[in-house]
């Protein structure tokens, strides 16, 4: 009732507009003031209880206002409520408490007034009328008061969680090159936000990047990724006058796109809208405990309304109502509510701190503590950084010497996000060259980069020997431009990998039992071991300590893909960790995906972990800390269900006052929030990740602002 309150409020910070309070913080003053009421009503019936026959009768009286500014105070939200169930025809467990708080509440007063007003506050002591019967204001008082506490802390709870989905919503408009004329044979890019497009407007569809808008193909030829939107994995070629939708990904960045629908008509407003609503599903375990507090609340009336009747043909209508409040209250399903969101909520917390983000919520969480294997990308993924071990020119020509075809080669890779492009950059730095950028430029998935010069006088490739050209020409490990269908350089290019890796492999292996095998685009000198074999060696630095960790050279995007079926197929749920636009399908084939910090914006949005903490470890105590979570989870529905068997029993006897109840009921919520809190605490070892992360991560990626996509 209470996050209805919040869900519909006009703001999420707390304040409107025009600077009034929200429902929402109006509820929490009125609630602070019911129960300062609540305990001078409680005072107050100690008195009348325990020694009534000396308390002074304007007790009552007194005892009456302030149960009447209780209920003024919180009657409001269970009104509201009451009118729409009835309008609905369906009846809740927070109107029917309110139904009963509020029967309590008019017995003791009409038994209260129906002796009379007395003349005077000078009332001879224990003057009361006859028939005036016993009143329960301090109960119906600290019913309402101490239900709406425990929805607070419901809310709270929901709140935390919906606050924690959105704080990585983007804050602004995604970014495209536009293409602005210049002239009659000249233009230029300018980078702008994708809703000042308009239907006309030329971008370029950079490599890697989500198109933003629906549009027809202007120029060029190129390869777009529409598994996102069509379920079809193989990318699909785009030449001058297709059209392209919005949501897809460029694989190769050599399109010029005309804008057919401006962006916020596009189909990728409704896309976005539909993959955030998949990834807020609930998941099994918040699914049970919906479930589970359906059947309560069930269960919970019927054997309310039977104690009524039981116990008012026994004991008369007084013990009736105090054993059907009491069953009600003890009944309340708030443990149950907030079990399962309270645990998610802090360890999306504890996660985040330790630099990993769940962008696929609750479900993504869930499904962790299931991951049987671990397939890892290697060049970016397990590397840190790249180098040119050599580079050997094969052609001697006068006119490209070796600056010129290495700024030629930067030039290609300019706009790429994989080490190998960083490690052209890094050498152009060093070297104080300029790139030359190609005239067009296109991705070779698993292969490498093609491009043309001048009006296409000349062709320039630059792949590793699975491109049919370099086959014959150049070695495993090898990297080769080729200008003119020439080769001109060789290059060989050093990967080392993350100095925490030794220990990665081991804790995911030995401590965990997960099975781990290694996913590369990139040849090796090594031979690839299939699922299940064993004695592979890993190249280039890595390890050869680790015989049971399978390598795979060579891979394509496809492979990438097919490899995740293969693996779930022998050993179980697969979780993927990748870094490049090459590992978008693998990662969507998987069924938990992880992008690491320093990957592409494609890979960070469209995976369910994004890892912000550039070290390694931070994935097996990731998946330790999985255990404990839904640990923590089905502690919570222990104790839910054992506290409402008993209490119900113990209320249907009739040995538990209301008061009692309520305060049980509270207790209840707050021992499952804390035993969810205890998360904070727990596995030491993850929260040495967390003292490190402000340190060697950038602080603006652990930032609001992912992009929509």
């Amino acid at each position: 009732m209470v996050w209805e309150v919040e869900r519909h409020s006009d703001s999420e910070t707390g304040g409107s507009p025009d600077n009034r309070l929200s429902p929402l913080n109006l509820l929490y003053l009125r609630f602070a003031l019911a129960l300062i009421a609540s305990i001078f009503l409680i005072f107050i019936s100690i008195t009348l209880h325990f020694e009534s026959d000396q308390a002074p009768v304007f007790l009552r009286y007194i005892s009456l206002v302030l149960a009447t500014g209780v209920m003024f105070l919180l009657a409001g939200p269970f009104l509201d409520n009451l009118k729409r169930e009835i309008s609905d025809r369906r009846l809740s467990l927070a109107s029917l408490i309110f139904t009963g708080s509020g029967a309590a509440y008019l017995l003791s007063a009409w038994n209260t007034l129906s002796a009379g007003v007395p003349g005077g506050w000078g009332l001879p002591v224990g003057e009361v009328a006859a028939h005036t019967g016993p009143t329960y204001f301090e109960t119906s008082a600290m019913i309402l008061t101490f239900y709406i506490g425990s929805l607070l802390i419901d809310t709270r709870i929901k709140r935390g969680m919906a606050a924690y989905s959105k704080f990585w919503q983007p804050q602004s408009t995604p970014e495209v090159l536009r293409v602005e004329e210049q002239g009659e044979d000249s233009a230029a890019t300018v980078r702008t936000t994708a809703d000042t497009l308009a239907v006309g407007d030329r971008f370029l569809a950079e490599a890697g990047q989500p198109v933003l808008t629906d549009a027809q193909v202007a120029s060029g030829n190129g390869f777009v990724d529409e598994s996102h939107l069509t379920g079809e994995p193989d990318p699909v070629s785009r030449k001058t006058g297709d059209s392209v939708s919005a949501g897809s990904i460029s694989i190769d960045g050599g399109l010029t796109l005309r804008v057919t629908h401006p962006y916020k008509e596009s189909s990728l407003r409704e896309y976005i809208r539909q993959a955030r609503a998949m990834r807020s599903r609930p998941g099994y375990y918040e699914r049970a405990a919906a479930r589970g507090a359906t059947i309560l609340l069930v269960f919970v009336i019927i054997a309310a309304f039977f104690g009524l009747g039981y116990h008012s043909s026994a004991h008369g209508l007084s013990a009736g109502l105090q054993v059907f409040l009491a069953v009600l209250l003890i009944g309340c399903p708030c443990a149950f509510s907030i079990s399962t969101p309270a645990a998610l909520w802090v360890a999306n917390q504890r996660l985040h701190r330790s630099g990993v983000i769940a962008m696929g919520g609750s479900r993504a969480l869930e499904k962790l503590s299931d991951t049987r294997v671990v397939l890892f990308d290697k060049t970016g993924t397990l590397t840190e950084g790249v180098a040119f071990r050599s580079i050997q020119r094969v052609e001697d020509n006068p006119e490209w010497p070796v600056d010129r075809l290495m700024s030629l080669a930067g030039g290609v890779e300019l706009d790429q996000p994989h080490p190998f492009a960083r490690a052209f950059r890094r050498y152009l730095d060093q070297h104080e060259l300029e790139p030359v950028r190609p005239d067009e430029t296109r991705l070779l998935p698993g292969r490498g980069m093609e491009g043309w010069l001048q009006d296409r006088t000349h062709h320039i490739l630059l792949v590793n020997n699975s491109h049919p050209m370099a086959q014959e020409q150049l070695a495993e490990s090898e990297l080769g431009l080729f200008l003119d269908d020439r080769l001109m350089l060789r290059l060989r290019i050093y990967q080392p990998p993350r100095h925490q890796l030794e220990n990665v492999i081991y804790s995911l292996r030995k401590d965990l039992n997960i099975k781990v095998a290694v996913l590369t685009g990139d040849p090796s000198d090594v031979s690839s071991a299939m699922p299940g074999s064993s004695g592979s060696k890993w190249h280039d630095g890595f390890s050869a300590n680790h015989d049971d960790v399978d390598y795979h050279k060579g891979c394509t995007p496809e492979q990438k893909a097919a490899l995740v079926d293969t693996y779930r197929k022998t050993y179980g749920k697969v979780m993927f960790v990748g870094d490049g636009t090459n590992d978008l399908m693998a990662i969507n084939k998987a069924d938990l995906g992880a992008g690491v910090y320093n990957g592409s914006l494609s890979i960070k949005n469209h995976a369910d972990f994004v890892l912000y903490h550039p070290h390694l470890g931070v994935i097996p105590e990731m998946l330790q800390f999985s255990g404990k979570i839904t640990g923590t989870i089905r502690g919570n529905f222990f104790w839910a269900v054992a506290y409402n068997a008993v209490g119900i029993g113990v209320a249907l006897m009739g040995w538990l006052h209301p008061f009692f109840a309520i305060l049980a009921m509270m207790l209840s919520s707050l021992f499952v929030t804390f035993h969810s809190g205890s998360l904070q605490r727990r596995q030491k070892s993850l929260g040495e990740l967390e003292n490190q992360v402000n340190n060697v991560t950038d602080a603006a990626l652990l930032q609001p602002g992912v992009s929509e996509t």
